[in-house]
Formats: C-alpha cells, sequence, structure tokens
C-alpha cells in the first residue's frame, strides 16, 4: 500500500475506534523505543538542531497522529537502508535497529488493517462484478456470448485483504456508476425481444468427399500432409485452411451475430505406431488472442467408424475463419503444395481439381529437395504408415443457438395471459413481481413508484411498451437496492439476521449470486435460520452446481492463481512450454480444490499429497504415463515423483519467476501468504531484487541471496523468508524438476548443482525439498488457522478482528475434527455467530 494511502487511512482511524483505538504498546515505546531515539537520533533531530526539518524528541507512539505516522515510516525507511544513523556516526547493535524496525512494521500493520475496520460489523457493501454478473445471469436465466456479458465490461473491482467482497474497497463513484448503467441497459436489451430472431439457427456443413475434385480442395490442402481419403480426408500434418467456403445465408459472414454456436467435426484416426492419439485444434482467426483458441479434442474414434465430436462456444462478429489443425503432428516437414512457378518450370501446370497431380508433384518436390532446407530429400520417408492420422468426414457450424425463442429472460419479465396488455397497470404487475427477486427481499408498495413513473415518462414521450420496460429494467439493476448488499441497523448491540438477509449471505458466500426459489421460499416462511433447517440448505447448497463458483471466487484469490502467467517464459530457455501447458497449470490448484470437495478431502493436501489433479497436457510435464485427453483427473503418483501438494504445482514457479530465472524471496512470499497468511515485513524503498550475475560472474541465486543477506539492513528479513523460497529451486521457471541450475547464462555440463537445504525460522533443518514439505506439513496448525482466517474475510467482506479469535479456533477445531475438509470449515463459519448476526 502507497505511503499517502496508509496516511489517509489512518486519518480515518479514529471514525471507526476513537481515541483510545489503536496506540503503540506504552511500554515498549518508553523502555524500548524512546531510549534507541534518544541515544542515536535526537542529537541531530531534537530540540537544537533538526536536520533536514526532522524532529524526534517530540515524537510519541501514538500511530492515531497522522504526523506521527508520517514520521514513523522515515524512521523505519532509513534505518533499513542502512542511512540512520549516518556513517560517522556511533552505530547501534544491529539487534537493537532491527526491533525498533519491527517495532514500527508491526504497529503499522496493524494501523493499516484499523483502518479497514468495522468494529466487528458486516457492513453494507457493493457487489463486485463477478456477483453482478452471475446475479443478472440467474435473475434473467440469461447467458452471454463472448463480449456481453457484464464481466467483460466492468472495470476489475478493488481488493482488500486478499479478496474483492471486503466493503472498504468496492467504492461506488460517477464514473463506475455510469458504466453500471451501460452494461444494465445492455442486459435489457438483450432481455426483452421484439418479434423472430434477426437471424434464425442455421446449420452449414463442409463435407470434404463433395470437394475433392473442386477448386475448393485446393484452398483447403496446403501441405502433403493433407489428402483425399475414401469418403473424405486425410491429415497427417498442417491444417484446413478454414471454414471460410461455410458462409451464413446471404451474408458474407460465419459468425452473423453474436452468440453460441455449435462446431461439430466428424472424424476418426489411426493412432501412431507409439500409440499417440491424434489430438485436433479448433481455432478462429479474431483480434483478441484469448479467443483465438475453440476447442481441443482427441480423436479416440476409429479410422472406419467417426464419430462426432462437438463443442458450443461463444462467438462474436469478429469471429472470422476457422482452422482444424493437427496438435501432435509428425515433426517431418511436408513442404508446401508447390506452385504454379515450380510446376512451370517442370513443364507440367497442375489443373484446378487435379490433386492426384498435385500430391506426384509434391512428392517429387520433396525427394529432389526442393524447397529449402526444411524439406526432406528422402523420398522413402513418404510412407506415413507409422504417424497418427485423422480421417476428417465433414464440418458443420450451427447458431446462432437459442434455448427458446422469446428468451427465457422474456417469458419471466412479460409473463402470464396479460402479456399483450401494453399499459401502466400490466406494467406495474410487472414490477411487483419482478422487484422482490431483484432486490432480493420483501418491498413496500411505494418502491415500485419511482420505477413505474420512469416507465410512464417514457410511454408519454412516445417509446413503444418494450422500450419504456427496458428502460425501468434499466433503473431496476442499477438501483443501489440491487447492487448492494443491504443489512440496515440502526442497533447498537449485535441483532439476528432476517431470514431475507441470512438466504443473502449464505448464497453470495457459496454461490457468488443471489438467493434461488428454494431459499427465498423459506425466507417468506421464515424458517431458514432454523438449526435443522438451516444445515439442510448448507448441505444442499454445496452439491448445488453453482457452488463450483466458489472455487472460481474464493480458491483463485485465495491462491492466487491470477499471478501464475504474470511471465511469459522465455521461448529459447524454456522450449517445452506453450500455451496448452500455461492454461493447464492456471487450472491445476482450482482442480485440485474441485476434486477434494467432490471427495469432501482434506485440505491438509494442499500441504502434501500422494496424487495430483493433471490434463495429459500437465502429465506429460510431470512425468506421470498413462493420462490421455483435456479433463483433469485425479492420479496417484509415483513413489519417486516431487509432486503433491500446491508446492508440487507447476503455477506456483511459474508465478515465483520473472521468465528467465527463479525468484525465491518471491516464492518464499507466496508459501507464507498463501498457506499460512503470515506475510513478512514490507522490504525498505529501494530494496529491488537480488542481482543478476554480473562481470562473468556464474552464481546460482543462492549465492548472490546470501550475498544479500550479508548487508545488515536486509538480513533479517531475509534469513527468516529465504528458506522458503530456497527450498523450491529444484524446480526451475516452469515447474520441472531439476538437479543442476538452468536459465539465466547456465550451460554446459558444468553447472553447479541444486542447493534446496535450509533451516526454517521455528529452527527445524532440512536437507531437501521432500524434507522441507513434510516439515511443513508438521505445521498443520498453522495452516488450519491461515485458512480459516482467509475464508471468513471472504465470507463476511471484512477483515479480522480480534474478537473473532474464539470463533477462528471453534473453526480450526471443527474442522480438524471432521477431516479438514473444506466443507467442515464452511459450515463451521457459517453457523459462528459473526455470520448470523448483524
Amino acid at each position: 500500500m502507497a505511503p499517502l494511502i496508509k496516511l489517509l487511512l489512518f486519518t480515518i482511524i479514529a471514525l471507526f475506534w476513537g481515541a483510545e483505538g489503536l496506540r503503540a504498546a506504552s511500554g515498549d515505546f518508553e523502555q524500548e523505543i524512546q531510549p534507541y531515539l534518544q541515544e542515536h537520533c535526537v542529537r541531530c533531530h531534537g530540540e537544537k538542531k533538526q536536520k533536514g526539518d526532522f524532529r524526534l524528541d517530540l515524537l510519541s507512539g501514538d500511530f492515531l497522529v497522522r504526523e506521527n505516522a508520517a514520521a514513523w515510516i522515515e524512521i523505519r525507511d532509513r534505518i533499513n537502508l542502512g542511512e540512520m544513523p549516518p556513517e560517522d556516526e556511533e552505530q547501534p547493535e544491529f539487534e537493537a535497529s532491527e526491533a525498533v524496525s519491527k517495532w514500527i512494521a508491526n504497529n503499522l500493520r496493524e494501523a493499516e488493517r484499523s483502518a479497514l475496520s468495522t468494529g466487528g460489523r458486516v457492513l453494507m457493501r457493493r457487489m463486485n462484478r463477478h456477483e453482478y454478473t452471475h446475479t443478472v445471469s440467474d435473475l434473467l436465466e440469461m447467458k452471454f456470448p463472448t463480449g456481453e456479458s457484464p464481466l467483460d465490461a466492468l472495470p476489475p473491482d478493488g481488493k482488500a485483504e486478499g479478496f474483492d467482497k471486503v466493503s472498504a474497497a468496492l467504492l461506488l463513484d460517477p464514473s463506475l456508476m455510469q458504466q453500471y448503467y451501460q452494461v444494465a441497459r445492455r442486459v435489457a436489451d438483450r432481455a426483452i425481444v421484439d418479434g423472430p430472431p434477426e437471424f434464425p439457427t442455421q446449420a452449414m456443413r463442409l463435407e470434404f468427399e463433395e470437394i475433392q475434385n473442386s477448386r475448393a480442395i485446393r484452398y483447403l490442402v496446403t501441405r502433403l500432409g493433407l489428402q483425399p481419403a475414401e469418403g473424405g480426408l486425410q491429415m497427417i500434418q498442417g491444417s484446413t485452411r478454414s471454414f471460410a467456403l461455410m458462409k451464413y445465408p446471404d451474408t458474407n459472414m460465419t459468425t452473423p451475430t453474436s452468440g453460441f454456436y455449435r462446431f461439430t467435426i466428424r472424424a476418426g484416426a489411426h493412432r501412431g505406431v507409439d500409440g499417440t492419439i491424434p489430438r485436433l485444434r479448433l481455432t478462429q482467426s479474431h483480434p483478441d488472442e484469448e479467443q483465438i483458441l475453440i476447442h481441443e479434442f482427441d480423436v479416440l474414434a476409429p479410422w472406419d467408424q467417426p464419430q462426432n465430436y462437438s463443442i458450443v462456444v461463444p462467438r462474436d462478429e469478429l469471429g472470422g475463419e476457422v482452422k482444424v489443425s493437427l496438435v501432435n503432428e509428425t515433426d517431418l516437414y511436408m513442404g508446401q503444395r508447390p506452385g504454379e512457378d515450380f510446376m512451370r518450370r517442370n513443364g507440367e501446370i497442375g489443373k484446378a481439381g487435379d490433386f492426384a497431380g498435385t500430391i506426384r508433384l509434391d512428392g517429387r518436390k520433396i525427394a529432389e529437395g526442393w524447397g529449402g532446407e526444411r524439406s526432406t530429400p528422402n523420398p522413402e520417408r513418404l510412407d506415413l504408415s507409422s504417424f497418427p492420422r485423422v480421417f476428417l468426414d465433414y464440418m458443420e457450424v450451427e447458431g446462432p443457438l437459442y434455448d427458446q425463442w422469446p428468451p427465457k429472460s422474456h417469458t419471466i419479465l412479460l409473463f402470464g395471459e396479460n402479456a399483450t396488455d401494453e399499459n401502466l397497470e400490466y406494467a406495474r404487475e410487472i414490477f411487483a413481481r419482478f422487484l422482490p427477486r431483484a432486490w432480493r427481499r420483501p418491498i413496500a408498495p411505494g418502491e415500485i413508484d419511482p420505477i413505474l413513473r420512469v416507465v410512464e415518462t417514457e410511454l408519454e414521450n412516445g417509446q413503444a411498451f418494450h422500450d419504456a420496460i427496458r428502460i425501468g429494467l434499466t433503473a431496476a439493476l442499477t438501483s443501489p437496492k440491487f447492487l448492494y448488499i443491504v443489512e440496515p441497523s440502526t442497533e447498537e448491540t449485535a441483532r439476528s439476521l432476517s431470514d431475507f438477509e441470512l438466504a443473502s449471505r449464505l448464497s453470495y458466500f457459496l454461490w457468488s449470486s443471489m438467493p434461488d426459489d428454494t431459499l427465498f421460499e423459506l425466507a417468506r416462511q421464515g424458517s431458514l435460520g432454523k438449526d435443522r433447517v438451516l444445515e439442510a440448505q448448507i448441505n444442499r447448497m454445496l452439491e448445488d452446481p453453482r457452488f463450483d463458483r466458489f472455487v472460481d471466487g474464493f480458491a483463485a484469490q485465495w491462491l492466487r492463481t491470477d499471478t501464475f502467467l504474470a511471465f511469459e517464459p522465455g521461448e529459447r530457455l524454456y522450449p517445452d512450454f506453450d500455451d496448452a501447458l500455461g492454461e493447464a497449470a492456471l487450472a491445476e490448484p482450482l482442480e485440485f480444490l474441485r476434486v477434494l470437495l467432490r471427495e469432501k478431502g482434506s485440505a491438509l493436501n494442499f500441504l502434501e499429497s500422494n496424487f495430483a489433479v493433471v490434463n495429459a497436457r500437465l502429465a506429460r510435464h510431470y512425468q506421470i504415463p498413462g493420462v490421455q485427453g483435456d479433463e483433469f483427473r485425479k492420479v496417484a503418483l509415483p513413489a519417486d515423483s516431487p509432486r503433491g501438494g500446491l508446492l508440487g504445482m507447476m503455477g506456483v514457479h511459474l508465478a515465483g519467476a520473472d521468465g528467465i530465472r527463479t525468484k525465491p524471496v518471491s516464492r518464499a512470499v507466496y508459501v507464507r501468504e498463501v498457506l499460512f497468511n503470515d506475510p513478512p515485513d514490507p522490504p525498505p524503498p529501494n530494496a529491488g531484487e537480488v542481482e543478476p550475475n554480473i562481470r562473468g560472474e556464474n552464481l546460482t541465486v543462492r549465492d548472490r541471496l546470501i550475498q544479500h543477506q550479508e548487508i545488515e539492513s536486509c538480513a533479517a528479513c531475509h534469513r527468516s523468508l529465504d528458506p522458503y523460497g530456497l527450498a523450491l529451486e529444484n524446480f526451475n521457471v516452469i515447474g520441472s524438476w531439476r538437479e543442476v541450475q538452468d536459465g539465466e547464462s547456465f550451460r554446459g555440463s558444468k553447472r553447479p548443482p541444486i542447493n534446496p537445504s535450509g533451516k526454517l525460522p521455528n529452527g527445524q533443518s532440512f536437507a531437501t525439498f521432500e524434507e522441507f514439505r513434510s516439515l511443513l506439513a508438521d505445521q498443520e496448525d498453522r495452516f488450519r488457522k491461515g485458512l480459516a482466517e482467509k475464508m471468513f474475510v471472504y465470507a463476511l467482506g471484512r477483515p479480522i478482528e480480534p474478537t473473532d479469535d474464539s470463533t477462528l479456533q471453534r473453526a480450526t477445531r471443527l474442522m480438524s475434527e471432521n477431516g479438514d475438509s473444506f466443507q467442515s470449515l464452511i459450515k463451521a463459519i457459517i453457523s459462528s455467530p459473526q455470520f448470523l448476526e448483524k
């Protein structure tokens, strides 16, 4: 957090805590800190002299005073930089300076947390953009195509305590309000329709058998690895150029409008002699790189028994030509189809549709070595029967797809027999039915009136009824009563949540969305808060498909998966890395958690496990045999595998690297913050990174960190931090296991060996990564506490308070007594007074 923001936070602490809220311990200040300042600082920064206009003799330990806070930040930074006292003055013992620095850091950290404090209360908060998107989707039963989801249009939310659910970080300024209005207007335009769809669903098919003797085959087939086969097309290498021949009727587009489209490829395959299963990739041309890949799939059907492989995906109008290519093709370069110039020089001008002649000339081109050094001059290598190959029968695109017409959102809003009554009374019925669900509580009759006045004004100005309802819907979706999760209270003491408030707390904790009909009905009956009913609903919600959003919400932020691909690994240094591997690394910890949730497994598996959750691409990277296909699945690990638990996952090591070299300090911070919720003290300003090798030196990162530790102002923090990162040095930038140094400038056979040994702050030593991981696994209580704190913040949207300690102890105890499952921790938090009360 920037110093200016810190100081602003300090100035508002009193609003929450009052004059006695947060102050440095007076005993420590008077007995340890003041004597240090008096001996080493006041002579130059006291009553008689104030170097740099900086006076310390009047400084108090009250961190509520803005000027004091600013001065303490300056003191800490100068001590950590070794600039205070100056070199020509008598230097204090290093331990004394270290104690002062830690005292300041601890008090500043507490001050920052206290500035976010709500005094133990859950404040009214805005929905974050993920919750907004899920709520709109569930409220109106809408699915959003690419580029039209609220998530695509709204900016990222602020975070506090590591999550985007803390009220203090979810501000709503005029600019963001304008964006919410624009999003709501687009939602309303899509929710209510007029007449039939502009583009009805159409199926466009390309039969390869039908184009074998046409000019089209010359456009689609550009390499010798593609050639006609009986009934279709054989693919050994390369790609079909596109679906360019498949245009939506009466248009020049493959995608006439944004929506959902089904792509189908009918295919069979011969496996390679080594058992390799051919894998096809479906891509599209698109200006947004993230939308280029559509799907990958293994072709498991036999050559003579092809099957349909289908995928439904969102597409927008910018989606262009679509290619089908073979992913695991042979590395034999089979050459481009000979051009007309080659044929003319050889006296043989190919004719349109003369595919056999083209193939014959391709064979000559390869055999004669024409076309550059990538050509293969050995004609015997044209025997391709040993390579994996695919038979393509046809390709089809169908869309845009509609679940129903009019869409469900339309019939939800414009319901019943009165759907043709375009008058204000019917508009009142529409919003009297819609608003209680949208605002997640019963509404008073007068609350409808502002929305109706908007509708009435539109009708008076000549707008059509549907357009007027759209404007009213926009107003409802931009109302604070929709945007905010509200639990009003004017009481000084805690009160129990109403059933409707409890329904929303449950649903936004577990589903990141509004309550469903069952929760609403139980709330109307006033029975949701009853112990047996509540327990049954928690169990139901944990089994609901919407609980998967908990993984994408809580787990992705807890595990910081957004940092995994911050740096692209150097292509020259790490040629094994590709997009598919990066995507698998990003998904692995979340899929790991999904398995634990499905099996009610122990959360302690994140510390150490005898299994991994991988797909084929990741398994190949981990050298785990026998895994095929895109789907992630739980597999037992070989006895000598270094995988298992979070620290064996590739993404963690990608995040702790800069694409060229590993960064043990970054990895250490990740381990302490994610596994134990124990962040280190902030570094001094301009601390920088550990320097790269210079002047021909070939020092490992460990060697350079040890040199860094010799700087007294850096030593204390690094000695307690570095062992957590150096223990992971057997994993390189892309998470591959290594015994000797790689990356940076390390080459050849004389690369230094990896030394992962170290000593933890508790005094326990380790020699290998396996021993290190085992020592961390022994700290299971520390892990439980950190996990409980993280989930508590996520559930309540507020920081931990001192008064939460007994609740957290109870939660970790119940977790331990019930197999350490995530479900047991969730239930412990929901059953706590903090969750059930306002």
